[in-house]
């Protein structure tokens, strides 16, 4: 919200794929998503990127909020007693370095996560209420702020292809919480999922999130049960068996809608 706020009316110039997300998108969820305080911000970039219509807006943004960065696409800040990461994304495929230029910004660049670009299309606008806390440093602020938010199909194609590439147990876990807690369940899901890959086409690799998604199926899945013991870690008082078993059959629905939509 701050860095919102710092950012103007440039807060349309990213989308949030990372961190928000699976409280937004999994409204039906037993308990609440055991997130992180990182929030993921992507950005698009195209050969019409220039000085004027860059990311000059960032560096003042940065600064006047206070953040700080060791590797320039990583930025903390402390807000009370809790400590906050921006971390801005790029999906680059023709650029041979980790990180990628923001054109514009001396402080700031966009590290390379080869995945996520389909999340930039046709993203879902929220709006966020400006808390008290925050109207303490932004008085002149409006009620509400405009942002951009990965869409439920946008979401889980990036988020698939951070649970290919990284294979960490949070994204196993963030994957099969919003498949199976979002309004429509799974099914909702696999469809959401096959209208986001007809959209765009040309960012996201179908196979990847079937072979994501199939890692889910069967009683022996080692996935499933990732997914299992961090509902169990953060409350569930659901057995592994059938926290299992919700994957598994959550997984199957999910390829089945996305097959025959």
């Amino acid at each position: 919200m701050r860095f919102a706020l710092l950012a103007g009316d440039h807060a349309h110039d990213f989308v949030v794929i990372g961190g928000l997300n699976p409280d937004f998108l999994a409204t039906h969820a037993p308990l609440p998503h055991q997130g992180t305080t990182d929030i993921d911000l992507l950005f698009a970039l195209g050969f019409d990127d220039t000085e004027t219509r860059g990311f000059s807006w960032i560096d003042s943004a940065l600064q006047s909020g206070g953040f700080t960065s060791g590797n320039k696409w990583r930025w903390d800040a402390q807000l009370g007693d809790a400590r906050v990461r921006l971390e801005f994304l790029c999906d680059v495929w023709d650029h041979t370095a980790d990180t990628v230029p923001l054109p514009g910004s001396r402080l700031a660049v966009g590290c390379k996560l080869a995945g996520p670009a389909a999340a930039l299309i046709e993203p879902v606008v929220r709006e966020l209420r400006v808390n008290e806390k925050v109207r303490d440093d932004f008085p002149d602020a409006s009620d509400s702020v405009a942002l951009r938010f990965a869409s439920l199909g946008g979401y889980l194609i990036a988020k698939a292809a951070a649970a290919k590439g990284r294979m960490l147990p949070k994204d196993k876990y963030d994957f099969m919480y919003v498949v199976l807690y979002n309004e429509g369940g799974p099914s909702e899901a696999g469809r959401a999922v096959a209208r986001q890959l007809i959209l765009a086409e040309e960012y996201a690799d179908p196979d990847e999130i079937r072979w994501v998604a199939s890692r889910f199926v069967g009683s022996n899945s080692t996935w499933a049960s990732s997914f299992a013991q961090t509902m169990i870690d953060t409350g569930d008082e659901s057995s592994e068996e059938q926290l299992v078993s919700d994957a598994a059959v959550g997984a199957r629905a999910f390829l089945d809608a996305l097959d025959t939509e």
